[in-house]
């Protein structure tokens, strides 16, 4: 078999000839060694010209497999680069739900106030019910309300005057109300507008990285035709590389043949000497091996191998969009709590929090969708939760790669459980989301 390594080298690996080039090499050769003296120039002459032909023939097919592997190497830059587009749009969409969270909070907050606003005019209004008809009438006549009150002049004047004060701060306190009313309800129609925007900024963002996963799929399929072109390819370099080496040691057979018999008994003497070398290299590596593995077991710690630091390359990423609710190491019904759980907006998107390779990617017990990452240095990252799952085990990721969505959310929202491992051991992820990029 050819390999696209040994092609680069230029030295093909061995392999058999197809079956009409055997059979040609041999009724080549038979016709050397039966016309071997003048007839052996012709059929020499005949054979250097096959030699030729062959050789133009593996040296364009030598180019066309080289030509076919350059193709598969474009091919896989073009995978990696809409592969990085796709997590760029990820990251938009995500910072579209942050924004999207906030503002409908925003809203919230200002539906609130305007509620908190009508409700204390309506309290102070049913306060000062009983009032409002006298307040009305000495607002319209105040001289005759004055002398219609039973009681003495000096004590209706009073309670004219602090009637009259009284209505001067209703007045205030509503217009006050007013204004906070008016302020709140302007809040939320800023809010709404700025809601409308972002849903359809979110939307945009979605549909944009739907758009790139079409294209990574198709990438991805152009891909791996470019790479079986390039086997095929390099099998035919292989196949007429075989036919030139055949054909030109056919054509060297004569020539061989007189010193044969020399070659063989210097090559069994060669062939001894070097099985001897050989056995006594092997005895003596394996002494070696025995040695320093002795070494090794003598000079070894008792202690505790330190801990290797995370892995940074390839960038690391927060794996949804969302507050946590929670947190490593709180008290939770089973004890500390192992991992950290976010919660998000329903259909949230859920990305790759490192570059690595998904080794498992598929239902587990009571976990429902399972996602393992690998993201090596003995890291492993557990995402749980999800409601649909893009990826599959086996496939390389990067940090940020959309992987799959959440659920739609319910009272509490939706939930992702998220659990960071270390050598198979729960370890705090926070520092990890820290440290991100």
């Amino acid at each position: 078999m050819l390999t696209r390594r040994s092609l680069r080298r230029g030295v093909p690996e061995a392999d058999n000839a197809p079956v009409h080039d055997t059979a040609r090499m041999i009724r080549l050769s038979a016709a050397l060694l039966l016309l071997h003296g003048l007839a052996a120039a012709p059929a020499l002459a005949q054979s250097a010209r096959e030699v030729r032909e062959a050789e133009r023939i593996a040296t364009e097919r030598r180019r066309a497999a080289e030509a076919a592997a350059a193709e598969a190497r474009r091919r896989a830059e073009e995978e990696v680069r809409v592969a990085d587009r796709l997590v760029e749009a990820a990251r938009t969409a995500q910072a579209a739900e942050e924004e999207l969270i906030a503002t409908r909070a925003r809203a919230q907050a200002a539906r609130r106030l305007g509620d908190q606003a009508r409700a204390a005019m309506r309290q102070r209004a049913e306060q000062l019910r009983p009032v409002l008809p006298v307040m009305l009438r000495l607002g319209l006549w105040p001289a005759e309300t004055v002398l219609a009150v039973p009681a003495e002049p000096e004590e209706a004047l009073r309670g004219a005057l602090v009637l009259r004060g009284l209505v001067r701060q209703l007045e205030e306190e509503a217009a006050s109300l007013r204004a906070a009313q008016r302020e709140a309800e302007a809040a939320l129609a800023e809010a709404r507008r700025e809601e409308a925007a972002l849903a359809a900024a979110e939307e945009a963002a979605r549909a944009a990285a739907t758009t790139l996963e079409a294209e990574l799929e198709a990438a991805r399929g152009a891909r791996a035709e470019a790479e079986a072109e390039e086997d095929a390819a390099a099998e035919r370099a292989q196949a007429a590389a075989a036919q030139a080496r055949d054909l030109a040691e056919a054509l060297q057979r004569l020539e061989r043949e007189r010193a044969r018999q020399e070659a063989r008994e210097r090559a069994s003497a060669a062939a001894r000497a070097a099985a001897e070398a050989r056995q006594a290299a092997e005895a003596a590596r394996e002494r070696r091996l025995a040695a320093e593995a002795e070494r090794r077991r003598a000079a070894e710690s008792p202690r505790e191998a330190a801990i290797p630091a995370p892995p940074a390359r390839g960038g690391r990423a927060l794996p949804v969009a969302g507050r946590i609710v929670t947190d490593w190491g709180e008290r939770v019904a089973g004890g500390p709590h192992r991992g950290v759980t976010f919660a998000a907006a329903g259909r949230a998107r859920v990305v790759s929090p490192c570059a690595g390779r998904a080794v498992y990617a598929a239902p587990f017990r009571s976990y429902g969708l399972l996602l393992i990452v690998d993201c090596g240095g003995g890291y492993h990252f557990v995402l749980a939760g999800l409601d649909r799952l893009d990826t599959a085990a086996g496939r390389r990721l990067l940090a940020g790669e959309p992987v799959g969505v959440l659920g739609s959310a319910g009272n509490d929202g939706a939930t992702l459980y998220v659990e960071l491992r270390r050598n198979g051991q729960p370890v705090d992820p926070r520092p990890w989301f820290s440290a991100r990029g």
